[in-house]
């Protein structure tokens, strides 16, 4: 369990860092992106979005096949938690519930020609499947981080 954390945790990690800036046919459109939001401001938004995933790296490759201190195990749990919220609330809400014209708007500047495999909601598309799948990815770490915790391992 602990392997297959840490393979997710650092694969979470270079998502998070990469997935703006590369191109993808299809999946991920970075120059979209990056014309939307400007590669300066992307860049901080980037590094910043990498400094708790960073830090759970970290503490993997510290930690790995050790004893985990609790503050290890309590970082993980809400890092991940945490995640799988912000993930909830950027995509699936907007989704769900509907979201302001400007939010529209710009994701779909961002994500179009991305492949969509939900359903319309009115004139808002949801995550493209990339981010269903970025989204699957986090919803596994966070149940690897509860069972690792619950477990003290």
């Amino acid at each position: 369990m602990e392997e297959l954390f840490t393979s997710l945790i650092v694969l979470q990690f270079l998502i998070i860092g990469i997935h703006d800036w590369i191109e993808i046919p299809g999946w991920l459109h970075g120059r979209q992106i990056q014309a939307v939001v400007g590669q300066r401001k992307l860049a901080w938004a980037t590094a910043i979005n990498l400094v708790f995933p960073g830090l759970a790296v970290a503490y993997a490759v510290r930690f790995y096949q050790l004893p985990k201190p609790g503050y290890v195990l309590d970082y993980w749990l809400i890092y991940t938690a945490l995640t799988v919220v912000m993930a909830v609330l950027s995509w699936w809400v907007p989704y769900l519930i509907g979201s302001a014209p400007a939010h529209r708007e710009q994701y779909a500047k961002m994500y179009a020609g991305t492949r969509h495999v939900l359903p319309l909601r009115g004139s808002d598309p949801g995550p493209n499947l990339a981010h269903i799948v970025f989204h699957v990815l986090f919803l596994g770490t966070f149940a690897l981080a509860v069972t690792l915790r619950v477990n003290g391992r």
